[in-house]
């Protein structure tokens, strides 16, 4: 699965300090970052699965509840 990332910012992603910076260390903090964000967008998806596990177990223990 490819991510597809985009800066809608109209601002370079690299930082200024590294204009002078050798391509390879350019190369390896742009895929820091890169999991950076991955690393937070599935944490995201967790913290969301984990509230909709959680909702649907409070139903269930109403409707049971509810029915004797």
């Amino acid at each position: 699965m490819v991510v597809m990332e985009r800066d809608l910012s109209g601002t370079p992603s690299v930082d200024a300090n590294l204009a002078d910076a050798p391509p390879e260390e350019i190369r390896r903090r742009q895929a820091a970052m890169r999991a950076r964000k991955l690393r937070s967008r599935n944490l995201a998806v967790l913290f969301a699965l984990l509230a909709l596990v959680a909702l649907f177990y409070a139903i269930t223990v109403v409707r049971m509840s509810a029915g004797h």
